[in-house]
């Protein structure tokens, strides 16, 4: 997260002032704003959401496991497996968050690449490769986090 501030902060100023914020499935720029609106969008969505997502998966470990909808749930919250259990989830957080904010400094690389010519222009074929990235990632997460959970050893 901290790389991602770094990241935006140092590439602000290669974006014009009034910029091409959202584009058609052609890659033509059909919504425009200013780019203080721009950065604060992408701070908010590539820091706030992700920190959120990071913090529940984090405080499982003060909330009642009646109320946690894992498989197996009465084997994964047993006493002598809560600490451990508690840990995964925390982990799966962490990388479900970095995920998102590896999608958002993605999405404003792209951002900035579009806004850098004469007339803006996004490649549809990058942002549905960053798209599909993306997709597969989460994909991974999402099968990763219930084999873990299927398991009863």
């Amino acid at each position: 997260m901290v790389g991602y501030v770094v990241f935006l902060v140092c590439t602000v100023s290669l974006l014009p002032e009034r910029m091409a914020t959202h584009f058609d499935a052609s890659g033509q720029p059909n919504g425009w704003g200013s780019r203080t609106s721009a950065v604060i969008l992408q701070g908010v969505v590539g820091l706030v959401l992700p920190l959120m997502i990071a913090a529940a998966f984090c405080i499982i470990r003060w909330v009642p496991p009646q109320k946690i909808n894992v498989p197996r749930r009465d084997f994964w919250f047993a006493p002598e497996r809560r600490i451990e259990t508690c840990n995964h989830l925390a982990r799966q957080g962490l990388w479900l968050a970095s995920l998102m904010v590896g999608l958002q400094a993605t999405v404003w690389y792209q951002l900035i690449q579009s806004n850098s010519t004469r007339v803006p222009h996004l490649s549809s074929a990058s942002f549905l490769v960053t798209i599909a990235v993306f997709g597969a990632a989460m994909i991974i997460w999402v099968i990763s986090f219930f084999r873990h959970f299927a398991k009863t050893t």
